[in-house]
């Protein structure tokens, strides 16, 4: 007797085939399409549980931003930030289940960039017409810039992250493939540190930035900046000892360890 074979079968078959893994990743809090390519992943490609459904989470908190918050207590909102960390030893494919979730976000940003390219290239041409030349062939008379819209940022300063946040108040997520760089560099442009920035970030606080010689402020209310990256388990200690582990940095991360 032939047995019928459905999406609820298939993603059964796989959950009975993941709890013989090594992973304790509760991935049955995804929709069930979610499920699918969490244990889909594991099954064809070997992609470890714990990091393709960590990826997701980090996917998951971009796509939401500054949309939805949760009002835990009265005055008391949190929002859908968060730092993941996927940790695990050299060779332990901790980079392909992240930049395997990253794609739709990376090809929105690419659609998003095609379009600012082509909205500049005319707001060039317009800016170089005469205000009368720009009336009598019904452009705008004053032209107003375009913006970039994006959810992913890598190698950014933080003054460059503050101007492009104020473009795309919605949110954004640094997404950095080794954190320890991300680390290192936070000295790289002056002599103060951005861990400071980074806490305040993660608590959503509202962030002002005043350039010098310049009258224009940028001051974002909300600010919503998700990150995630990969880091090896040795440098990851390294990198949490000292000042850092009294301030709360390497406590905000949310950091799933894999092997010994």
């Amino acid at each position: 007797m032939e047995k019928n074979i459905t999406p609820d079968s298939v993603i059964s078959a796989l959950m009975n085939h993941a709890k013989t893994s090594d992973s304790d990743f509760p991935v049955q809090v995804f929709p069930a399409k979610m499920q699918r390519i969490i244990l889909e992943l594991n099954t064809t490609c070997g992609f470890p549980i714990d990091y393709t459904a960590s990826a997701m989470i980090a996917a998951i908190s971009v796509a939401i931003g500054n949309t939805h918050r949760i009002e835990v207590k009265r005055n008391w909102q949190e929002s859908a930030i968060v730092y993941i960390a996927i940790v695990g030893r050299p060779g332990d494919c901790k980079s392909h289940p992240l930049t395997f979730v990253m794609r739709p976000l990376v090809n929105a940003d690419w659609k998003n960039n095609q379009e600012f390219q082509k909205k500049h290239c005319e707001y060039q041409q317009a800016v170089a017409m005469s205000r009368k030349e720009r009336i009598s062939v019904g452009l705008d008379e004053f032209p107003k810039e375009p913006k970039r819209l994006r959810y992913l940022v890598s190698d950014v300063t933080q003054e460059g992250l503050s101007a492009i946040h104020s473009h795309n108040p919605r949110g954004l997520c640094l997404w950095v493939d080794e954190l320890s760089a991300w680390f290192k560099n936070f000295t790289r442009y002056n002599t103060g540190s951005e861990e400071q920035f980074w806490l305040s970030a993660f608590n959503g606080s509202t962030t002002m930035s005043d350039r010098k010689n310049c009258q224009n402020s940028i001051f974002i209310k909300r600010p919503f900046i998700s990150v995630v990256g990969t880091i090896q388990k040795r440098l990851l200690t390294e990198l949490a000892n000292g000042e850092r582990a009294a301030n709360g940095l390497a406590q905000s991360s949310f950091a799933l360890l894999r092997g010994h």
